[in-house]
């Protein structure tokens, strides 16, 4: 703002210096003109109040004569007066009758200068190159013309308008100036105008960009005290259901500490504030406030303001800064007390953003922790329905959530895989406990309707819209890496990464735990297996990430008897369920 105010300022003077020098220029040349002619216009006037009177006496009778003419004694009489008024500059008196005959002319009976109109007047004229002034007195039946050097009226017109000139030069340099003073004075307050609004605009948008109580009161306390140049600032919300005056906020501006409290306070200062919803200017005894900062002097006054924190006719708190006294009346110019209270708006918007924030986040952990509490409670209907594999779930949920964060699947999904590891055999509802629970090999009616339990998982929980990121794996967790899986026969990338991960966590607790048609692994069994199907049944990256964390996080590891069964059914080729890993 500071450079573009300076070249608005550089071209403002630039253009104002230009239309200076034009009105300069044309009140110059006005009263070039004016001087001129108010000088000739005395000079001529001057001229007839000296002739006028005594020429009057002697032409007025030769004029009236017919023909018009000078007697012996009159002409004697023009000649006196000629020698007696008209001074060396003057060159010729002429006297001429009505119907323009000369009846006088003291130069001879050269070429008549004739007037131009009638009526007193004059005009400039060269006689070769001396410059003339001619004055005409027209009385009546007569009209002398009197012609004198013009040479010192023009001198005194030259320095009527140098001295012109220089008042021009003068009242135009005054002008520019005061234009320039007033010019800098309004830009200055738009400047300041400007300034305050961007402060105001850059505390509201950082205020309003948080959603952290906490981080809005530091931020308004902090700006209200630098804002007003105080020392020290509070922030104070009112509870309008008990009416408490609850302090939140302190800043220190001389050690840059911030402190967050929350206990009551009953300063009546406050208490006014709120009741009346206007801003406090007053001084306060120092001791009231060593609760709340220890650099507060021992004795004397410290001047306070206290804004309300005003939103739609409700006070939500008090903003207050402190300072010690100065030579100002209260301690604080008003454009800052302006200020703080530009401020106190914003925070208290930015504060009851903060509030609603807070009380829908607390409903949304209510809601999300009564949504896992369902899940929780879905999982324990299945687990009832098949004892056999009870904890399942639960076990593969955290393992498949910590190898997906190691993968570097983003925290925001960590949540939806997993409850889709919690799920992932909800569908199993649908499949009769006869085929559940089987210790015996499927026959090809039992495979389908084992094959249908992702479909219908996916089915039942596509009616609960929060559990829409859980899809991916109620559909696919049974979809193998080459492309032989079921339910749709998805091979490769095609299998969302969160299916891959978790086939790979479903399969190492499958094996290391008990079944109806086996006994439970050991972890390097299980391993074994789960590497020697990389590539066909699982996902090679994912199977390289799953032995990275077992082998860093032993305590992952199944808690399992050291020693294997001491029998088997079959061997893995002949048994279906170890093959597809079934859990």
């Amino acid at each position: 703002m500071g450079g573009s105010t300076r070249y608005l300022h550089l071209r403002f003077s630039a253009l104002s210096f230009l239309l200076a020098c034009l009105i300069g220029a044309l009140v110059v040349f006005a009263s070039h003109q004016l001087v001129a002619s108010n000088d000739h216009e005395a000079a001529a006037t001057s001229t007839s109040r000296l002739f006028a009177g005594p020429l009057r006496t002697i032409f007025a009778e030769a004029a009236a004569s017919d023909p018009p003419v000078l007697t012996a004694t009159q002409r004697a009489r023009v000649d006196e007066l000629s020698r007696a008024l008209i001074p060396s500059e003057i060159y010729a008196l002429r006297v001429y009758a009505a119907d323009g005959a000369i009846i006088y002319a003291s130069d001879g009976a050269g070429t008549a200068i004739k007037p131009p109109s009638p009526g007193t007047s004059w005009q400039t004229v060269k006689e070769g190159e001396t410059p003339l002034f001619v004055t005409y007195l027209n009385d009546g039946p007569y009209t002398a013309q009197l012609t004198e050097d013009a040479g010192p009226i023009d001198t005194t017109i030259a320095s009527h308008q140098r001295s012109a000139l220089i008042a021009t030069f003068i009242a135009v340099s005054l002008l520019f100036l005061l234009v320039q003073g007033a010019f800098w004075l309004i830009v200055r307050g738009i400047t300041s105008d400007h300034r305050r609004l961007v402060r105001l605009y850059v505390a509201g948008e950082q205020m309003r960009g948080s959603l952290d109580m906490h981080d809005v009161l530091t931020q308004l306390t902090r700006d209200a005290t630098l804002t007003a140049k105080g020392t020290f600032g509070l922030v104070a919300l009112y509870d309008h259901e008990n009416g408490d005056m609850m302090l939140r906020c302190t800043y220190d501006h001389s050690t840059g500490t911030i402190a967050h409290h929350q206990r009551a306070v009953e300063e009546w200062f406050m208490r006014r504030c709120v009741i009346t919803n206007t801003t406090i200017i007053s001084g306060q005894a120092c001791d009231a406030f060593h609760q709340f900062f220890a650099e507060v002097p021992d004795e004397g006054q410290i001047n306070v303001v206290c804004v309300p924190m005003t939103l739609r006719d409700k006070v939500a708190g008090v903003v207050a800064v402190l300072r010690p006294p100065t030579q100002r009346r209260n301690g604080f110019a008003p454009d800052n007390v302006r200020q703080v209270v530009d401020l106190a708006a914003q925070g208290a918007m930015a504060v009851e953003q903060a509030e609603l924030f807070a009380k829908v986040r607390a409903y949304a952990d209510e809601v999300e922790l009564s949504y896992d509490s369902t899940l929780k409670a879905l999982t324990a209907a299945l687990d009832a329905k098949d004892d056999v594999t009870e904890g399942h779930c639960e076990r593969v949920s955290k393992l498949t959530a910590q190898l997906a964060r190691d993968m570097g699947i983003p925290d925001r999904a960590l949540v939806d895989i997993e409850r889709g590891a919690l799920l992932h055999d909800v569908g199993k509802i649908g499949v009769p406990d006869a085929v559940l629970k089987k210790p015996a090999a499927l026959n090809e009616l039992e495979w389908e309707a084992i094959r249908k339990h992702p479909l219908l998982a996916g089915i039942m929980i596509s009616k609960v819209g929060f559990l829409e990121g859980a899809t991916p794996i109620l559909l696919y967790h049974h979809e193998r890496f080459d492309g032989a899986g079921y339910p749709f026969g998805l091979a490769g990338d095609r299998i969302p990464l969160e299916a891959r991960i978790f086939s790979v966590v479903d399969a190492y607790d499958a094996i290391t735990s008990d079944r109806p048609y086996r006994t439970a692994r050991i972890h390097d069994e299980a391993m074994r297996e789960i590497t020697d199907n990389a590539g066909t049944q699982f996902d090679p990256a994912v199977v390289l990430a799953f032995q990275r964390l077992m082998s860093s996080r032993p305590e992952l590891h199944a808690r399992l008897a050291t020693s294997r069964a001491a029998a088997r059914a079959q061997t893995d080729d002949d048994n279906p369920h170890l093959a597809e890993s079934v859990a």
